[in-house]
């Protein structure tokens, strides 16, 4: 006897028909829609989280500055001076080099990192010299505020008389 079942099967040549798989145009709208809304909610966060970042790497790279030129005083056995690279501290910094500040004025050069303002005590500071036993010329401490207006974050750094730098977060040394 031959079954029905086996006469009206397929033959094995034919593939089964299966469901195609994707997103389609809607899902795909959906989903970024909520991606645009979730970045738009973020976006004022990571303002100020670039901006406390910059603060951070100046504080840090002002810190460096200040131990690469207190080293040199007493590496090079003179007076070794911290400058800004304009009339602002907020442009950068470099170290110049005491033994031909003419010919070749920097020994090392620290760029500004974004919109950082930089505020001085004493005010108005226009340089930061090490003498040759890596104490500073001054007669009272030095410092420098870190501050940005996307965040209320600031970093200060200081040098005592003794000419050792210090970093601390917060607007007070």
């Amino acid at each position: 006897m031959i079954r029905i079942s086996t006469l009206m099967s397929r033959p094995s040549s034919v593939a089964p028909v299966t469901s195609l798989r994707g997103f389609t145009l809607i899902e795909l709208m959906v989903s970024v829609s909520v991606l645009a809304i979730l970045a738009a909610l973020a976006a004022p966060a990571m303002a100020g989280f670039i901006a406390s970042q910059r603060i951070r790497a100046m504080a840090t790279d002002l810190n460096l500055a200040l131990v690469k030129a207190r080293s040199e005083a007493v590496k090079q056995n003179s007076s070794v001076t911290l400058s800004p690279l304009s009339t602002s501290w907020a442009s950068g910094w470099q170290i110049l080099d005491p033994t031909a500040p003419t010919t070749n004025p920097a020994l090392d050069t620290w760029s500004a990192k974004g919109t950082v303002a930089v505020t001085t005590s004493p005010s108005g500071l226009t340089q930061v010299v090490f003498n040759a036993n890596g104490r500073v010329a001054a007669t009272t401490s030095i410092s420098f505020v870190f501050t940005a207006s996307a965040t209320n974050d600031a970093r200060c750094v200081s040098v005592d008389t003794s000419g050792r730098p210090y970093s601390k977060v917060g607007s007070s040394c």
